[in-house]
């Protein structure tokens, strides 16, 4: 039986990746077959957005790398915003996104969810991790 797994996009039109991790309003959720590669739209997952107008909380440092989001140089309510983003993402295996900080990656990984950065239509950009992950899956059983 083929293994199965859950990736969360964030897509403005339905076809590419083209979203920020913080300006997200909610997430393309499919669940793909490892062996055939094929990917089945399952839903759509709401979550509140954790930038607003650029800022996290008020708490971005401007001079930050990739600062409008995830350049923060304290605690601020874009940190929390962006834990309940991950606790609503805590089921998928894979976030891909257009940019996405440094915060919501710790937070992410937390769940044992990985984020991809990738500008791809949604259906190659899940054919690179299903290649990704098999490849992983090879040199596992391969011992390196």
């Amino acid at each position: 039986m083929s293994e199965k797994y859950k990736v969360a996009v964030a897509t403005s039109d339905g076809i590419t990746v083209d979203s920020h991790f913080g300006h997200v309003q909610s997430f393309l959720i499919f669940e793909v077959d490892e062996e055939s590669g094929k990917a089945e739209d399952i839903g759509e997952r709401d979550v509140t957005t954790a930038c607003l107008g650029g800022e996290c909380g008020g708490s971005q440092s401007a001079g930050a790398e990739g600062a409008g989001c995830g350049g923060h140089n304290g605690a601020g309510e874009g940190h929390s915003q962006m834990d309940e983003i991950a606790k609503a993402l805590s089921d998928v295996d894979y976030v891909l996104v257009a940019r996405i900080g440094p915060h919501a990656i710790r937070a992410l990984a937390r769940y044992n969810v990985t984020a991809y950065d990738i500008v791809l239509p949604i259906n190659e950009a899940i054919a690179k991790i299903n290649e990704y992950r098999r490849k992983i899956k090879e040199r596992k059983q391969k011992g390196y």
